[in-house]
C-alpha cells in the first residue's frame, strides 16, 4: 500500500511539474504571438476578436454545465466506469450545445446584435462552443488517469495549431480578417474534437445514463453561479475603475492584472496536478499523508508569489514601459489575492470531494457581491490602487468561508489550519518589505537571493531526489 501511495504521489508530482512547464510556454507563444496580430489586424478587428473570446469564456460554463468538476469524484464512485460516464457527459453537453447552435441558427439577427459579432462571427462562436467542451471532458479524463503526455499535446496542439491556423487564414484574405482569426482560433479545437467524438462513437462511449446525468448534474450545476462569480469578480474591477477613474487607469491596473495571470496559471497548474492525487488518497483515508504533504505545496505557492512581487518592477517595465510602473502598487494586493486563492482553494477541494457545491457557490457569490460594494465606496475616493484592494479583501473573505464551511458546516479537519493562515500572514507581511526595496535594486534582489536560498534549503529532500533520478536515468 505504501509503495502504491508513493508511485501515485510521484506520478502527482511529475504531473504537476509538467503542468506548470507547459503551461507556462503555452502562454508564452500565446504572448510572443500578440504583437503580431495586433499588426495584422486593426484595432477595430482586434477589439472583436476580443469581444469573441471574451463570449466563449462565459458562454461555455453553460456549454458544459460545469460537469467537467464531477469527473474527479466520479472515478472513485464509479470505479472502472471512467470513459463512459465521461462519454455520457460529453452526449449531455453535446445535447446542450447543439440545442445552443439551433436557436442561433434560426435566431441569427438579434443574436448577432446582442452579442455584437457578425453573423459569420456568431456562427464561429456557436460550433467552437459545440465542439469545444469535448476536448475539456478528454483533458479531465487524462488528468484524472495521470496520463499527463497526452493532455500536454492536446495543450501545444491547442497553442501551436491556433497560431498556424489564425496565420494561414488571416495571411490568406484581405477581408474578414477579425473572422478568419476566430476561424483560427477555433479550428484546431474542431479537428481534435471531431477525432474524440469519432473514438467516443467507436468505442461505444456516448450513452444516455440517468444515474450518471443526475450524479454530474447534481455536483456540477450549483458550480455554474460559482464560476459566474468568480468571473465577476476578477472583471468587474476594470469596469468600476473606467466609469469612475478613466481608461488611463484602467489600463495600468490591466496590465498589472495581466501580469498576475502568469502567477495563476502556475499556481493553477500546480493545483491540477495535485487534485486527482487529493481526490484518490482522500477516498482511500490517507488523510496523515494529504496533511502533511498540502504545507508543502503551500509554501510552494507562497515562494512563488514573493517572487513575482520582487520582480514586479522590472516585469512591468518589460510588459509596458515606464508609463506603467505608475500601476506598481497594485502589484502587492493583487498578486497577494491569488496566492490567497491559491490557498482557500484547498479546503474547496474537499467540498469537490464530498460533493457540498452548494457551499462553494454560496462562498463566491457572497465574496463577489462584498467586491461590488467595496469597490463602489473606496474607488471613488482612493483611486484605481483601492480595487486591488478590494479584490485581495474579497479572495481573503473566500478563505475565511471554506474554512468555515469545512470546519464547522462539514466538521472535517483535513489541513493544519493555523500553518494554513500562518503562511498567508508571513507571506504578507515579507511581501510589504520586498515592496519597500522597490526603490533599492541591490537591497531587493538581495532578499531574493536570501529567498531562493530559503527555498533550496526547506524544499532540499525533494530537489534532491528529483537530481538523483535524473542522473539514474541519464546512466542507465
Amino acid at each position: 500500500m505504501n509503495n502504491d501511495n508513493k508511485k501515485t504521489e510521484n506520478l502527482a508530482l511529475k504531473a504537476g511539474a509538467w503542468y506548470v512547464v507547459s503551461s507556462v510556454v503555452v502562454k508564452a507563444i500565446s504572448i510572443i504571438t500578440t504583437p503580431i496580430f495586433t499588426r495584422l489586424l486593426s484595432k477595430s478587428e482586434y477589439g472583436t476578436v476580443a469581444t469573441f473570446s471574451s463570449w466563449h469564456a462565459l458562454l461555455l460554463i453553460f456549454c458544459t454545465l460545469n460537469l467537467t468538476y464531477s469527473i474527479g469524484r466520479a472515478k472513485l464512485d464509479f470505479k472502472g466506469q471512467l470513459d463512459d460516464y465521461i462519454g455520457s457527459m460529453q452526449l449531455l453537453s453535446g445535447i446542450v450545445s447543439f440545442f445552443l447552435l439551433m436557436v442561433t441558427i434560426i435566431f441569427i439577427n438579434p443574436i448577432s446584435v446582442l452579442l455584437e459579432l457578425s453573423k459569420p462571427a456568431t456562427l464561429i462562436l456557436v460550433v467552437y462552443l459545440f465542439f469545444g467542451p469535448t476536448v475539456s471532458f478528454y483533458q479531465n479524463g487524462f488528468r484524472y488517469q495521470y496520463k499527463y503526455k497526452q493532455n500536454i499535446a492536446i495543450a501545444w496542439y491547442i497553442a501551436l495549431g491556433t497560431v498556424f491556423f489564425s496565420l494561414f487564414f488571416v495571411l490568406s484574405n484581405e477581408a474578414y480578417r477579425a473572422e478568419w482569426r476566430m476561424a483560427g482560433i477555433a479550428f484546431p479545437t474542431i479537428l481534435l474534437s471531431s477525432a474524440f467524438w469519432i473514438n467516443s462513437i467507436r468505442h461505444k462511449r456516448l450513452n444516455f445514463n440517468k444515474e450518471y446525468w443526475k450524479y454530474g448534474l447534481s455536483i456540477s450545476l450549483p458550480l455554474i453561479l460559482h464560476t459566474l462569480s468568480l468571473n465577476l469578480l476578477s472583471q468587474s474591477d476594470r469596469i468600476f475603475i473606467s466609469k469612475m477613474c478613466g481608461t488611463e487607469d484602467t489600463a495600468l491596473y490591466s496590465l498589472v492584472y495581466n501580469y498576475s495571470l502568469f502567477l495563476s496559471i502556475v499556481m493553477n497548474s500546480i493545483a491540477d496536478g495535485w487534485l486527482p492525487w487529493f481526490h484518490d488518497n482522500y477516498f482511500s483515508g490517507n488523510k496523515e499523508l494529504i496533511h502533511k504533504n498540502s504545507k508543502k505545496l503551500v509554501v510552494l505557492g507562497c515562494y512563488i508569489g514573493l517572487g513575482c512581487i520582487a520582480i514586479a518592477p522590472e516585469a512591468i517595465l518589460l510588459l509596458g514601459g515606464k508609463d506603467y510602473l505608475l500601476g506598481l502598487p497594485c502589484v502587492l494586493p493583487v498578486v497577494l489575492g491569488v496566492t490567497c486563492q491559491y490557498i482557500y482553494t484547498h479546503y474547496v477541494n474537499i467540498e469537490l470531494h464530498l460533493k457540498k457545491t452548494k457551499y462553494v457557490s454560496g462562498g463566491t457569490i457572497f465574496a463577489t457581491v462584498l467586491n461590488l460594494v467595496l469597490n463602489l465606496i473606496l474607488i471613488p475616493r482612493y483611486g484605481f490602487v483601492a480595487a486591488a484592494y478590494t479584490t485581495l479583501a474579497s479572495y481573503i473573505a473566500l478563505l475565511i468561508i471554506h474554512f468555515g464551511i469545512t470546519r464547522i458546516k462539514l466538521r472535517i479537519r483535513l489541513y493544519d489550519d493555523p500553518f494554513m493562515f500562518g503562511a498567508m500572514i508571513v507571506t504578507s507581511l515579507v511581501a510589504v518589505v520586498v515592496t519597500m526595496t522597490y526603490d533599492n535594486i541591490v537591497a531587493r534582489y538581495g532578499l531574493l537571493v536570501v529567498g531562493f536560498l530559503t527555498f533550496l534549503l526547506y524544499f532540499k529532500e525533494y530537489i534532491g531526489s528529483f537530481l538523483k533520478k535524473s542522473v539514474s536515468r541519464n546512466f542507465k
